[in-house]
């Protein structure tokens, strides 16, 4: 406090000083609780002696009930500024209408920022199907929260797995809910191949402990069945059928010891087509009496590839005879195979009955097949190999109109 400026070294120096006319001047700091000094709090008067201590007192008052808003402002700051840039996203919704929305959110439903979501229905966000995964109850209250995977309806039509968490709150002084929404879509990603790990675990299991078991006495019943054949003299189309069941059950019991005991491939290069075409013709006469034509077109001076090639004739195999075993009314089977960046493609489509999307997702899983007398085990190993082999395989599927398999192995 300066009761007379006239005779303060500093302030009768001010040019404020006389040209606001002060004789005296009150000054009281505005202190945070943290001990920060914000700033001051001044009075001034253009007469000497002005300032009382009841004066004194209603400054330091004043001053601080301004360090308590200024505290507010920027707790009420932090706050704003934690909700919008959280990662996660925060809803806030009155009787199913969404109220607010932040940043997060809309890159979760992947809309423009600039769209205002005011009133927009939760139910058309969120498709509210799954059950609680599990509940944390607090420690200072009876109350507990839900934690629940849900699935999010994107702008683009598409579906993103999230975990939402409900939370009473006043909002504008109103009972409202806030949701907050987490993107799982990685967590149900790294799930699911630990899912098909443990499968495949089970899978090679059993194939250790039943394969070597089956094999030898196959042996023996396709030896003696062929010896009955050749003394036969009629009803030799049994004996065929009989052949053609047992090498069914030499092709599963193949693959069940593949899982048993996977080899890291021995690569060298080689030409895709010529393995291809060595397939083909091993599948001629099976095609041929489907009346089934595959039709193969092949970029020129296509690279070799790095791959272990009876593997990779496995694989074509495979693909190759389900597309003629599932067009059972005959059509083509067209096979293109051309150079795509750093891999060469080979595609091989049918013209079979499709198959639907939400069984498309689940090819290559152990023992899940779309077919009558399938086990799953063909396509598994086919994906497993490719993966080996640094490639990729991919499936396309239309109803009605057939599947699309991509293959695409690198060059080196």
């Amino acid at each position: 406090m300066i009761d007379d400026t006239s005779k303060h070294k500093i302030a009768s120096k001010l040019d404020v000083t006389s040209q606001l006319g002060i004789k005296s001047f009150l000054g009281v700091p505005i202190v945070l609780k943290n001990g920060e000094v914000y700033g001051t709090l001044c009075a001034i008067s253009t007469a000497y002696y002005s300032f009382k201590q009841k004066d004194i007192d209603l400054l330091y008052s004043m001053a601080s009930f301004l360090a308590y808003f200024i505290e507010l402002e920027h707790t009420e700051n932090l706050y704003r500024q934690l909700v919008e840039k959280s990662p996660d996203g925060i809803i806030v919704e009155k009787e199913g209408e969404l109220v607010y929305a932040n940043p997060a959110t809309f890159t979760l439903l992947n809309k423009p920022k600039n769209k205002d979501l005011t009133g927009e229905k939760l139910s058309n966000l969120i498709i509210n199907e799954d059950t609680p995964r599990f509940t944390s109850k607090s420690k200072d209250r009876e109350k507990t929260s839900l934690f629940e995977e849900k699935r999010l309806i994107q702008d683009s039509g598409g579906h993103l797995s999230v975990e939402t968490i409900k939370e009473p709150l006043c909002y504008k002084g109103e009972p409202a809910t806030q949701i907050m929404v987490r993107d799982i879509s990685y967590r149900k990603y790294i799930e699911e191949m630990i899912n098909q790990s443990e499968k495949l675990s089970l899978a090679g299991q059993l194939a250790a402990s039943v394969a070597h078991e089956i094999r030898n006495p196959l042996t023996g019943i396709k030896g003696f069945i062929q010896l009955l054949k050749a003394s036969a003299t009629e009803n030799h189309s049994y004996y065929d059928i009989i052949m053609s069941e047992v090498e069914n059950i030499r092709e599963i019991v193949n693959e069940f010891l593949y899982l048993a005991k996977p080899e890291i491939p021995v690569v060298t290069q080689y030409n895709l087509v010529t393995l291809l075409h060595e397939v083909i013709v091993l599948l001629q006469a099976q095609a041929t009496a489907q009346k089934i034509t595959i039709r193969t077109t092949y970029s020129p001076n296509l690279p070799s590839v790095l791959c272990e090639s009876n593997q990779i004739k496995q694989v074509f195999m495979n693909i190759i005879k389900n597309a003629i075993e599932v067009m059972t009314e005959g059509g083509q089977i067209h096979i293109h195979v051309e150079q795509e960046n750093e891999m060469v493609k080979a595609t091989v489509s049918d013209e079979g009955r499709g198959i639907p999307k939400e069984r498309l997702e689940r090819l290559g899983e152990p023992f899940y097949t779309t077919k009558e007398k399938g086990t799953g085990l063909g396509l598994m190993v086919a994906k497993k190999i490719i993966q080996e082999h640094q490639g990729k395989l991919l499936f396309e599927s239309v109803i009605n109109r057939g599947t699309k398999v991509t293959m695409l192995l690198p060059i080196k």
